[in-house]
């Protein structure tokens, strides 16, 4: 008995991180792109410059 409760609590528990895992994967991906971006864009202004 003990034993079925402390499985379910711990499958309810792994369930309500799971969103806040997602949600940090997003940021983390959102700024990589981000700062993707401005390197791209500061070796554009850099290519700019040439011409």
């Amino acid at each position: 008995m003990a034993q079925s409760n402390t499985v379910q609590f711990q499958q309810s528990s792994s369930f309500g991180l799971k969103p806040l895992f997602a949600i940090r994967d997003f940021f983390a991906l959102l700024s990589a792109a981000w700062a993707e971006a401005k390197v791209m864009e500061q070796k554009s202004h850099k290519n700019s410059a040439n011409w």
